[in-house]
C-alpha cells in the first residue's frame, strides 16, 4: 500500500528556495567607489574619460568618465547603476554624496532586500536621468549635462535614454532641445530589475555640494533667447506645500513698490523662465528648486536667498559663485513648532531683505 511521507526540505529544495530568493530579492554582490574604479575588463566594454572634451580642462580630481557595461543593470527608479554580477558603482545615482567606500558599502540601499522582477532588454541604454531626476533643480543642473558627456564618448547612437519614473514637463521640452525623441524615453520602475545588453552610465558632472562652470555654460547654450525679461523678480511659492513664506504677502507689497515682478515658475515653461531671467538684475527669492533659473541670469546679477532656520543649504550660493553673480542669503524664523508637520513654515525680516537691497544699488 502507498503511504504518503511528510515532506522535508531537502538538499534540492533549499537550493531552488535560495536561487528564487537571490533571483526576486536583489541585494549587490559588492560595490565600487566610482566608475573611475571599474577596470576596463570582463563586462566593462570601454571607459572614456571625456574632462577634456567636455570642460576644456585636464582630468582632476572629478573625472568626467563614460563606462559601457556588458549586461549592465539599472535597480528600481534609476536608484542604483551596477554591473551584470551585481557590482554596485558609486559616485552616481543614489549613491552620489558618499564620501568615502566605506559610506558607500554601509548605504542604506544597498543593505535592504526588496522583491524586484527582473526584465531583459537587448538595446543600447544611455543612462541620463540621476535618481532625484523629478526635480527641477537636479534635473537641469545634474542630469541634463551627462548628455554632452554621453556624446562626447561618441554614444549618439542608442535604442534608449533612461529617465525618472515620474515624468515632468520641463523635461520634455529640454529633451527636445537636444533632440531626443519621445519613443526613445525610457522610464524604469521601481519594481523591475532592468538588464541592458549595453548601459552607458556618465559620472555625475561635478561633486556633490559643488557646481561646474561648464554645465552653468553648456545649459545656458541650450536657450539663447534669454531677452526682454524684468530687471527685478521676485520668485514665490505660493502654490508649494513645504517652505511657504508666512509673510509673503507684506514682502512682495514691498518688493512691488521698487519695481519687482512676481513670478510663480512652475506655471511658465524653460524657455519662458530662462527669457525671464535673462535680463535679471535682482532675484528674491525663498530656498527651491526655481532657484535654478540663476543658471539663465547674467553674472553680476544679485541673488537673495530666504531660508528656514533649519534648512540651510549652499546650493545656490555655489550656483551664483558659478555663474558669477552676487549673493547674500536671509535667515527667517520659524512660525510652526518642532511637532507640526512638514511644512517648514517661516517668515522673514523685512527690514533685512531692504537692506540689502538698499546696500547693493549704493
Amino acid at each position: 500500500m502507498f503511504r504518503s511521507r511528510p515532506l522535508r526540505a531537502d538538499q534540492g529544495g533549499e537550493r531552488m528556495k535560495n536561487n528564487l530568493l537571490n533571483h526576486f530579492f536583489w541585494q549587490p554582490t559588492g560595490a565600487v567607489s566610482s566608475l573611475a574604479a571599474l577596470p576596463v575588463a570582463g563586462n566593462v566594454l570601454v571607459k572614456n574619460d571625456v574632462t577634456l572634451s567636455v570642460s576644456g580642462r585636464n582630468s582632476g580630481p572629478h573625472p568626467l568618465i563614460v563606462a559601457g557595461l556588458a549586461g549592465g543593470k539599472i535597480i528600481g527608479d534609476l536608484r542604483l547603476a551596477a554591473t551584470c554580477d551585481d557590482v554596485v558603482i558609486g559616485g552616481i545615482q543614489l549613491v552620489a554624496g558618499c564620501d568615502n567606500f566605506h559610506d558607500l558599502q554601509n548605504h542604506y540601499a544597498l543593505r535592504r532586500r526588496r522583491f524586484r522582477i527582473p526584465q531583459y532588454r537587448r538595446c543600447t541604454a544611455l543612462l541620463l536621468g540621476a535618481a532625484n531626476g523629478d526635480n527641477y533643480y537636479h534635473w537641469l543642473m545634474e542630469s541634463l549635462p551627462r548628455w554632452k558627456m554621453l556624446q562626447a564618448a561618441g554614444w549618439s547612437d542608442y535604442d534608449f535614454v533612461l529617465l525618472h519614473s515620474r515624468p515632468r514637463r520641463f523635461q520634455e521640452e529640454t529633451l527636445d532641445r537636444l533632440a531626443v525623441p519621445a519613443t526613445k524615453c525610457l522610464r524604469p520602475s521601481k519594481n523591475f530589475i532592468h538588464h541592458f545588453d549595453r548601459l552607458m552610465v556618465p559620472t555625475m558632472p561635478y561633486p556633490q555640494r559643488q557646481i561646474a562652470p561648464w554645465t552653468c555654460d553648456w545649459v545656458r547654450s541650450l536657450f539663447p533667447e534669454r531677452t526682454g525679461g524684468p530687471e527685478r523678480i521676485y520668485l514665490s511659492r505660493r502654490g508649494e506645500r513645504r517652505r511657504r513664506l508666512a509673510n509673503e504677502t507684506e514682502l512682495e507689497t514691498r518688493l512691488h513698490s521698487l519695481g519687482f515682478v512676481s513670478l510663480q515658475p512652475e506655471y511658465l515653461t524653460v524657455a519662458e523662465q530662462a527669457r525671464f531671467f535673462g535680463s535679471a538684475k535682482c532675484v528674491v527669492a525663498s530656498h527651491g528648486a526655481g532657484l535654478a533659473n540663476m543658471v539663465f541670469a547674467p553674472k553680476n546679477a544679485l541673488l537673495v536667498e530666504l531660508f528656514h532656520p533649519d534648512i540651510l543649504r549652499p546650493t545656490y550660493r555655489n550656483l551664483a559663485a558659478a555663474c558669477g553673480q552676487r549673493y547674500a542669503p536671509v535667515i527667517g524664523r520659524k512660525t510652526r513648532s518642532e511637532t507640526d508637520d512638514d511644512r517648514a513654515e517661516f517668515e522673514i525680516e523685512l527690514a533685512d531683505v531692504l537692506h540689502i537691497l538698499r546696500e547693493s544699488s549704493g
